[in-house]
């Protein structure tokens, strides 16, 4: 056999399996399965070809005329690297969602307890007596529990024992606390119930003034001293029923005002009773009107507590406008209405609104102004605000609280009586005590 084709028989014969005898046949690189997001394999560099072998020499004749040794073989080509394989990407899980707790009900008003009438006049009049105890309002529930659990709702207030015949009016109950805020997942705290309003004291022989209130016009800005004035005179004396009015610009206005929001919420936590200014127009303004003046107040500043209706008509004529008025306030939660014909008006109001002013003039009322008809109902049906009283008149307060259940004087004048607040009304108040 010829030497040169045995080499290279021998050559081919021992080269890997990637090679042949026609060439070197690149390996195909495997591409390792993605991860959930990890990124792609490298692919490895494929083996170089290994170089031939050099050619053995052809053997030469000993002396003794052997063959020749063989030629050498070429070594063989290096085997390429393998590629490395990808990394597997981990999948995150997704997060659950909480469930929104539901709000909790709302208690309900504790009812009025009967006003006493006073005791008549003469040898040993007749002992007026005591009113009713007034019912405590109940307990607000509790949220129910969901993740982020809800607020309680807040108990509402107990009503104010009635006047005794010729005896005091019993004290207001006071208002339940509001169920505090849950944890995550923990209920609502339950709102504690309003106390019950205290009996009214027993009347002595012959008439007897009784405790009376007062209906003051606030129609100052909240930052205006009559504002801490009137706070600083309710907390020396708790005891005296004690409304304000307030007014923005003349009624709600057309925004909020973060003066008002902290100014009302000072008058609340004195215990002062805050009502909101709407003017009618003496039963002219529309309705609709008046109703979309009454939303706002709500909306603006939900501390209030009730609407008043300045310019109020005092026409039999009008009753139903200012009945439809009040009830509507009431239904959104503004409780206590209250009227301001300034003068006497027609007896077909009563019960229409809660509380009337049948006085708005300079210097004191009469007895006379003050008595007549309205005597056939409870006092509190009635208030007066008299302007350009100079000086703080303690008889005249004596003589009136047997006619009217609400007593403001001011010693102010024209063009506008009610800017500011008298330098005598903590006196008003301790005379109204």
């Amino acid at each position: 056999m010829n030497l040169r084709s045995l080499a290279f028989a021998s050559i081919c014969a021992g080269l890997p399996f990637v090679l042949s005898c026609d060439g070197l046949i690149s390996p195909e690189a495997r591409t390792n399965a993605a991860g959930p997001t990890g990124g792609a394999p490298t692919i490895g560099d494929p083996g170089t070809t290994g170089g031939a072998g050099p050619t053995g020499a052809a053997g030469r004749l000993d002396p003794t005329g052997a063959a020749g040794r063989p030629v050498t073989t070429g070594t063989a080509g290096t085997t390429g690297t393998a590629g490395t394989p990808g990394t597997a990407g981990t999948t995150g899980t997704a997060g659950t969602t909480g469930t929104a707790g539901t709000t909790g009900t709302a208690g309900t008003t504790g009812t009025a307890g009967t006003t006493g009438t006073t005791g008549t006049t003469g040898k040993g009049g007749t002992t007026g007596t005591a009113g009713t105890t007034g019912i405590a309002g109940t307990t607000g529930t509790a949220g129910r529990t969901e993740r982020g659990g809800t607020t309680g709702t807040a108990g509402t207030i107990g009503a104010a024992g009635g006047s005794g015949k010729g005896g005091t009016t019993g004290g207001a109950g006071t208002r339940g606390t509001a169920g505090a805020t849950s944890a995550a997942g923990s209920a609502g705290i339950t709102g504690s119930a309003g106390t019950t309003g205290s009996a009214g004291t027993t009347g002595s022989g012959g008439s007897t003034t009784t405790a009376a209130g007062t209906i003051v016009p606030l129609y100052t800005d909240p930052g205006d001293p009559s504002w801490a004035h009137i706070v600083d005179a309710k907390l020396a004396h708790p005891t005296v029923h004690v409304v304000a009015i307030v007014n923005p610009s003349d009624g709600p206005g057309s925004s909020l005002s973060g003066a008002y929001t902290t100014g009302i919420a000072r008058l609340v936590a004195a215990g002062i009773q805050v009502i909101g200014y709407v003017a009618t127009g003496y039963a002219a303004n529309p309705i609709a009107s008046m109703e979309s003046t009454i939303d706002r107040w709500k909306s603006f500043y939900p501390q209030l507590e009730g609407i008043f209706f300045d310019e109020q008509s005092n026409q039999a004529k009008d009753v139903t406008y200012y009945q439809t008025l009040s009830q509507y306030a009431k239904a959104h939660g503004l409780s206590y209405t209250v009227g301001n014909p300034g003068t006497d008006t027609a007896e077909a109001f009563v019960g229409a609104l809660d509380t009337m002013l049948i006085y708005e003039t300079d210097g004191v009322p009469s007895v006379s102004q003050m008595g007549g008809w309205h005597t056939k109902y409870p006092r509190s049906n009635f208030g007066i605000i008299p302007y350009k009283v100079p000086a703080m008149n303690a008889s005249f307060v004596s003589t009136a609280r047997a006619y009217v259940g609400y007593i403001y004087l001011q010693s102010d004048d024209l063009p506008n009586p009610w800017d500011s607040l008298p330098s005598y009304f903590a006196d008003l108040l301790a005379a109204l005590e």
